[in-house]
Protein backbone atom coordinates (compact mmCIF):
# COMPACT_ATOMS: atom_id res chain seq x y z
CA UNK A 1 0.00 0.00 0.00
CA UNK A 2 3.08 2.12 0.77
CA UNK A 3 4.49 1.69 -2.29
CA UNK A 4 1.26 2.45 -4.41
CA UNK A 5 0.34 5.43 -2.33
CA UNK A 6 4.04 7.28 -3.61
CA UNK A 7 3.56 5.61 -6.68
CA UNK A 8 0.47 7.82 -6.94
CA UNK A 9 1.47 10.76 -5.37
CA UNK A 10 4.28 10.88 -7.56
CA UNK A 11 2.07 10.84 -10.94
CA UNK A 12 -0.19 13.21 -9.70
CA UNK A 13 2.73 15.86 -9.14
CA UNK A 14 3.97 15.07 -12.14
CA UNK A 15 0.77 15.08 -14.27
CA UNK A 16 -0.35 18.64 -12.46
CA UNK A 17 3.48 19.71 -13.80
CA UNK A 18 3.10 17.95 -17.26
CA UNK A 19 -0.20 19.61 -17.92
CA UNK A 20 1.19 23.38 -17.81
CA UNK A 21 2.67 22.48 -21.17
CA UNK A 22 0.61 20.25 -23.88
CA UNK A 23 3.44 19.49 -26.31
CA UNK A 24 7.04 19.19 -26.65
CA UNK A 25 9.38 20.37 -29.05
CA UNK A 26 10.84 17.41 -29.40
CA UNK A 27 10.01 14.02 -30.84
CA UNK A 28 9.62 11.17 -28.42
CA UNK A 29 8.90 7.67 -29.72
CA UNK A 30 6.95 4.47 -27.77
CA UNK A 31 6.70 1.46 -28.92
CA UNK A 32 7.02 3.04 -32.42
CA UNK A 33 4.06 5.62 -31.51
CA UNK A 34 4.83 9.27 -31.99
CA UNK A 35 3.32 10.94 -28.88
CA UNK A 36 3.72 14.91 -29.10
CA UNK A 37 2.10 15.67 -25.61
CA UNK A 38 3.91 16.33 -22.08
CA UNK A 39 1.18 13.81 -20.72
CA UNK A 40 0.58 10.51 -22.21
CA UNK A 41 -0.28 6.60 -21.16
CA UNK A 42 0.10 3.12 -22.20
CA UNK A 43 -1.93 -0.32 -21.23
CA UNK A 44 0.56 -2.74 -21.36
CA UNK A 45 0.94 -6.48 -19.74
CA UNK A 46 2.74 -7.11 -16.44
CA UNK A 47 6.64 -7.55 -17.35
CA UNK A 48 5.80 -5.87 -20.86
CA UNK A 49 8.95 -4.19 -22.42
CA UNK A 50 8.56 -0.41 -23.86
CA UNK A 51 11.09 0.94 -26.51
CA UNK A 52 11.19 4.78 -25.87
CA UNK A 53 13.38 6.79 -28.13
CA UNK A 54 13.52 10.39 -29.03
CA UNK A 55 15.08 12.98 -31.97
CA UNK A 56 17.68 14.47 -29.49
CA UNK A 57 18.99 13.37 -25.90
CA UNK A 58 16.85 12.78 -23.40
CA UNK A 59 17.01 11.34 -19.32
CA UNK A 60 14.42 8.63 -18.21
CA UNK A 61 13.43 7.99 -14.31
CA UNK A 62 11.25 6.09 -13.07
CA UNK A 63 9.94 4.83 -9.78
CA UNK A 64 9.21 0.68 -9.31
CA UNK A 65 10.58 -0.19 -12.69
CA UNK A 66 13.45 -1.83 -14.58
CA UNK A 67 14.92 1.16 -17.30
CA UNK A 68 17.64 -0.05 -19.07
CA UNK A 69 19.74 3.18 -20.75
CA UNK A 70 20.42 1.89 -24.61
CA UNK A 71 21.96 5.05 -25.57
CA UNK A 72 21.61 8.93 -24.70
CA UNK A 73 18.76 9.02 -27.08
CA UNK A 74 16.53 5.22 -26.66
CA UNK A 75 15.89 3.34 -23.26
CA UNK A 76 14.10 -0.05 -22.26
CA UNK A 77 11.32 0.36 -19.34
CA UNK A 78 10.31 -3.11 -18.18
CA UNK A 79 6.63 -2.60 -16.78
CA UNK A 80 6.10 -4.98 -13.17
CA UNK A 81 4.81 -7.71 -12.62
CA UNK A 82 2.24 -6.42 -10.45
CA UNK A 83 -1.20 -4.56 -11.92
CA UNK A 84 -1.21 -0.90 -10.84
CA UNK A 85 -0.80 2.48 -12.02
CA UNK A 86 3.15 3.91 -12.64
CA UNK A 87 5.06 6.39 -14.35
CA UNK A 88 8.16 7.51 -15.89
CA UNK A 89 9.81 11.04 -15.91
CA UNK A 90 11.05 12.02 -19.40
CA UNK A 91 13.02 15.01 -19.80
CA UNK A 92 15.28 17.14 -21.82
CA UNK A 93 16.67 20.17 -20.57
CA UNK A 94 13.57 22.33 -18.90
CA UNK A 95 10.82 20.81 -20.37
CA UNK A 96 9.25 17.43 -19.04
CA UNK A 97 6.89 14.32 -20.01
CA UNK A 98 5.43 12.18 -18.04
CA UNK A 99 4.42 8.76 -19.48
CA UNK A 100 1.74 6.25 -17.38
CA UNK A 101 2.57 3.17 -17.29
CA UNK A 102 -0.49 0.95 -16.69
CA UNK A 103 0.05 -2.15 -16.08
CA UNK A 104 -3.13 -4.43 -16.92
CA UNK A 105 -4.42 -7.03 -14.81
CA UNK A 106 -4.38 -10.62 -17.04
CA UNK A 107 -7.87 -11.84 -18.51
CA UNK A 108 -6.40 -15.01 -17.19
CA UNK A 109 -7.44 -13.96 -13.94
CA UNK A 110 -10.84 -13.90 -14.98
CA UNK A 111 -13.44 -16.57 -13.13
CA UNK A 112 -16.82 -17.06 -15.48
CA UNK A 113 -17.69 -13.61 -16.86
CA UNK A 114 -16.09 -11.92 -13.56
CA UNK A 115 -12.86 -9.76 -12.73
CA UNK A 116 -12.22 -9.93 -9.11
CA UNK A 117 -16.29 -9.34 -8.76
CA UNK A 118 -16.84 -7.00 -11.81
CA UNK A 119 -18.97 -8.08 -14.61
CA UNK A 120 -16.65 -8.46 -17.75
CA UNK A 121 -19.23 -11.07 -20.09
CA UNK A 122 -16.97 -13.01 -22.34
CA UNK A 123 -15.51 -11.64 -25.25
CA UNK A 124 -16.36 -13.23 -29.10
CA UNK A 125 -14.52 -16.56 -29.46
CA UNK A 126 -13.45 -15.33 -33.15
CA UNK A 127 -12.07 -12.34 -34.54
CA UNK A 128 -14.13 -10.47 -36.91
CA UNK A 129 -13.13 -10.77 -40.87
CA UNK A 130 -9.99 -12.56 -39.14
CA UNK A 131 -8.87 -9.03 -38.06
CA UNK A 132 -5.85 -8.56 -35.61
CA UNK A 133 -7.88 -5.50 -34.15
CA UNK A 134 -10.94 -8.10 -32.75
CA UNK A 135 -8.11 -10.04 -30.92
CA UNK A 136 -9.76 -10.43 -27.03
CA UNK A 137 -7.68 -8.16 -25.16
CA UNK A 138 -4.74 -9.98 -22.61
CA UNK A 139 -5.68 -8.10 -19.75
CA UNK A 140 -8.08 -4.47 -18.42
CA UNK A 141 -6.58 -2.04 -15.96
CA UNK A 142 -8.24 -2.12 -12.80
CA UNK A 143 -9.86 0.91 -11.62
CA UNK A 144 -10.18 1.96 -7.88
CA UNK A 145 -11.41 5.24 -6.24
CA UNK A 146 -7.81 6.13 -6.24
CA UNK A 147 -7.02 5.98 -10.14
CA UNK A 148 -10.36 6.84 -11.42
CA UNK A 149 -9.75 10.43 -12.06
CA UNK A 150 -5.58 10.02 -13.17
CA UNK A 151 -4.84 11.90 -16.47
CA UNK A 152 -4.27 9.96 -19.11
CA UNK A 153 -3.41 12.79 -21.61
CA UNK A 154 -3.49 16.63 -20.96
CA UNK A 155 -7.37 16.52 -21.65
CA UNK A 156 -8.27 13.34 -20.85
CA UNK A 157 -8.98 10.93 -17.99
CA UNK A 158 -9.85 7.65 -16.74
CA UNK A 159 -13.23 8.39 -15.53
CA UNK A 160 -14.20 9.37 -18.75
CA UNK A 161 -13.60 6.96 -20.31
CA UNK A 162 -15.28 3.93 -17.37
CA UNK A 163 -18.07 1.45 -18.54
CA UNK A 164 -21.72 2.77 -17.76
CA UNK A 165 -22.89 -0.12 -15.65
CA UNK A 166 -23.70 -0.34 -12.46
CA UNK A 167 -21.43 -1.62 -9.80
CA UNK A 168 -18.73 0.01 -7.03
CA UNK A 169 -14.82 0.02 -7.45
CA UNK A 170 -12.65 -2.03 -8.50
CA UNK A 171 -13.80 -1.64 -12.40
CA UNK A 172 -11.67 -2.46 -15.30
CA UNK A 173 -11.25 -0.78 -19.06
CA UNK A 174 -8.95 -0.85 -21.50
CA UNK A 175 -8.35 2.57 -24.12
CA UNK A 176 -6.22 2.17 -27.39
CA UNK A 177 -3.40 4.84 -27.00
CA UNK A 178 -4.03 5.64 -30.55
CA UNK A 179 -7.43 6.43 -29.39
CA UNK A 180 -6.36 8.72 -27.00
CA UNK A 181 -3.92 11.07 -29.17
CA UNK A 182 -6.89 11.29 -31.72
CA UNK A 183 -8.99 12.89 -29.28
CA UNK A 184 -6.59 14.91 -28.65
CA UNK A 185 -6.18 16.06 -32.02
CA UNK A 186 -9.34 16.40 -32.76
CA UNK A 187 -9.62 18.52 -29.08
CA UNK A 188 -7.35 20.83 -30.82
CA UNK A 189 -8.97 21.33 -33.82
CA UNK A 190 -11.91 22.24 -32.30
CA UNK A 191 -10.24 24.59 -30.07
CA UNK A 192 -8.60 26.03 -33.73
CA UNK A 193 -12.18 26.74 -34.47
CA UNK A 194 -13.29 28.80 -31.49
CA UNK A 195 -14.54 26.18 -29.38
CA UNK A 196 -14.03 27.21 -25.60
CA UNK A 197 -13.21 23.65 -24.28
CA UNK A 198 -10.72 21.79 -22.48
CA UNK A 199 -12.50 18.67 -22.85
CA UNK A 200 -14.75 16.72 -24.46
CA UNK A 201 -18.08 15.29 -23.15
CA UNK A 202 -18.81 11.74 -23.24
CA UNK A 203 -21.46 9.26 -24.09
CA UNK A 204 -19.30 6.43 -24.06
CA UNK A 205 -15.98 5.02 -23.71
CA UNK A 206 -15.44 1.82 -22.85
CA UNK A 207 -17.65 -1.31 -22.68
CA UNK A 208 -17.36 -4.76 -21.13
CA UNK A 209 -18.90 -7.10 -23.39
CA UNK A 210 -21.87 -7.74 -21.20
CA UNK A 211 -22.70 -4.13 -21.22
CA UNK A 212 -22.97 -4.18 -25.14
CA UNK A 213 -24.90 -6.85 -25.04
CA UNK A 214 -27.01 -5.37 -22.49
CA UNK A 215 -27.46 -2.32 -24.33
CA UNK A 216 -28.26 -4.45 -27.83
CA UNK A 217 -25.13 -3.20 -29.30
CA UNK A 218 -23.28 -5.27 -32.15
CA UNK A 219 -20.84 -7.79 -30.30
CA UNK A 220 -17.71 -6.51 -32.24
CA UNK A 221 -18.06 -2.74 -31.65
CA UNK A 222 -15.15 -0.87 -30.61
CA UNK A 223 -16.10 0.51 -27.54
CA UNK A 224 -15.88 -3.48 -26.41
CA UNK A 225 -11.63 -2.88 -27.49
CA UNK A 226 -12.00 0.50 -26.21
CA UNK A 227 -10.83 1.84 -29.78
CA UNK A 228 -13.56 4.01 -29.61
CA UNK A 229 -15.43 7.07 -27.73
CA UNK A 230 -18.92 8.53 -28.73
CA UNK A 231 -18.65 12.82 -27.75
CA UNK A 232 -20.09 15.80 -28.07
CA UNK A 233 -19.03 19.65 -27.25
CA UNK A 234 -20.21 20.72 -24.12
CA UNK A 235 -19.09 24.34 -23.45
CA UNK A 236 -21.51 25.64 -20.82
CA UNK A 237 -20.99 22.55 -19.25
CA UNK A 238 -24.79 21.66 -18.95
CA UNK A 239 -23.94 17.64 -20.35
CA UNK A 240 -25.69 18.22 -23.55
CA UNK A 241 -24.17 19.02 -27.02
CA UNK A 242 -24.16 23.16 -27.72
CA UNK A 243 -25.17 25.36 -30.20
CA UNK A 244 -22.28 24.92 -32.21
CA UNK A 245 -23.52 26.95 -35.24
CA UNK A 246 -24.87 29.45 -33.43
CA UNK A 247 -28.49 29.75 -35.37
CA UNK A 248 -30.07 29.60 -31.69
CA UNK A 249 -31.29 26.17 -30.95
CA UNK A 250 -29.46 23.52 -30.01
CA UNK A 251 -31.05 20.41 -32.20
CA UNK A 252 -29.31 18.26 -35.33
CA UNK A 253 -27.39 20.49 -37.10
CA UNK A 254 -25.03 21.30 -34.27
CA UNK A 255 -24.20 17.35 -34.10
CA UNK A 256 -23.48 17.65 -38.03
CA UNK A 257 -21.60 20.16 -37.10
CA UNK A 258 -19.42 18.35 -35.00
CA UNK A 259 -19.19 15.66 -37.77
CA UNK A 260 -18.19 17.40 -40.67
CA UNK A 261 -15.26 19.55 -38.34
CA UNK A 262 -13.95 15.91 -38.01
CA UNK A 263 -14.60 15.03 -41.97
CA UNK A 264 -12.75 18.28 -42.71
CA UNK A 265 -9.86 16.44 -41.49
CA UNK A 266 -9.88 12.87 -43.83
CA UNK A 267 -7.62 13.89 -46.12
CA UNK A 268 -4.95 15.63 -44.43
CA UNK A 269 -1.28 13.79 -44.28
CA UNK A 270 -1.28 14.43 -40.55
CA UNK A 271 -4.47 12.76 -39.93
CA UNK A 272 -3.88 9.36 -41.92
CA UNK A 273 -3.27 7.32 -38.70
CA UNK A 274 -5.99 8.38 -37.02
CA UNK A 275 -8.62 6.67 -40.26
CA UNK A 276 -11.80 5.12 -39.06
CA UNK A 277 -15.29 5.24 -38.15
CA UNK A 278 -17.08 8.64 -38.07
CA UNK A 279 -21.12 8.34 -36.71
CA UNK A 280 -23.96 10.66 -36.42
CA UNK A 281 -26.33 10.30 -33.93
CA UNK A 282 -29.32 12.35 -33.20
CA UNK A 283 -30.79 13.38 -29.68
CA UNK A 284 -32.94 11.54 -27.81
CA UNK A 285 -34.65 11.16 -24.63
CA UNK A 286 -31.27 9.26 -22.99
CA UNK A 287 -28.54 11.26 -24.40
CA UNK A 288 -27.15 14.51 -25.67
CA UNK A 289 -26.92 14.48 -30.08
CA UNK A 290 -23.06 13.07 -29.96
CA UNK A 291 -20.43 11.91 -32.88
CA UNK A 292 -18.73 8.66 -32.67
CA UNK A 293 -15.51 8.48 -33.60
CA UNK A 294 -12.89 5.35 -33.44
CA UNK A 295 -9.71 3.85 -34.70
CA UNK A 296 -10.32 0.86 -36.56
CA UNK A 297 -7.99 1.83 -39.66
CA UNK A 298 -10.22 1.71 -42.13
CA UNK A 299 -13.03 4.29 -43.11
CA UNK A 300 -16.93 3.78 -42.15
CA UNK A 301 -19.47 6.02 -42.24
CA UNK A 302 -23.27 6.33 -40.73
Amino acid sequence: MVRIASTLMLLVALSSAALAKNKLSFHVLVNGEEVPYSLFSFFVMPGEVLDVSANTDFELQGNDLSVINISVMAYKVEAPAKPGAYSVAISKGEERMVLNILVLTPMSNKKGEYLNGYRIGNYPARMLNNDPIYERPKGLFEVTEATANLQLTPHFNISQFLCKQAGGYPKYLIVRERLLLKLEYLLAIAQAEGLAIETFGFISGYRTPFYNKSIGNVPYSRHVWGGAADIFIDQNGDGQMDDLNNDGVVNDKDVRYFYNLVEAEYNKQEYKKFIGGLGFYKKNSRHSGFIHVDVRGKKARW
